[in-house]
């Protein structure tokens, strides 16, 4: 019986071991300069930017993934931090939502609102997008 246990508990572990290593991938950690907008449309309701980004191979499309944090950088009264994104942006009179969609080598921000992006183009212009890459 206690080799039996022994056994098991040893199977167990090389699962586990096993296991994590076949989904243990490297992050890759990417900072690009958001920018204008390469889209707006006329009424202000929806616009995006598309930024080349050659470290989203077809393996990341296949079998990873990209999150996205937007830069929120430091004031006097608090420290720098970053946001992730989808985000919705209550803090001004247009309330906006940003979300991010990536595609073979490239992510493409895009901003919505029921009544105007431009507040939330203004303050996202010359921030930092920090995408983590899987």
């Amino acid at each position: 019986m206690k080799n039996y246990k022994l056994i098991l508990q040893s199977l167990l572990f090389l699962s586990c071991a096993f296991n994590s290593s076949i989904y243990a991938k490297d992050n890759t950690v990417v900072f690009v300069t958001l920018g204008d907008l390469d889209y707006v449309a006329d009424d202000s309701l929806y616009g995006n930017q598309a930024l080349k980004v050659p470290e989203i191979t077809q393996s990341v499309i296949d079998h990873g993934g990209v999150l996205a944090f937007i830069e929120r950088p430091a004031n006097n009264d608090r420290p720098q931090r970053w946001s992730q994104l989808p985000q919705l942006t209550l803090s001004y009179d247009n309330p906006t939502y940003m979300y991010l969609s990536h595609g073979l080598g490239l992510v493409r921000l895009s901003y919505q609102s029921s009544k105007s992006i431009k507040d939330a183009i203004e303050y996202t212009k010359d921030k930092r997008l920090k995408l983590v890459i899987f």
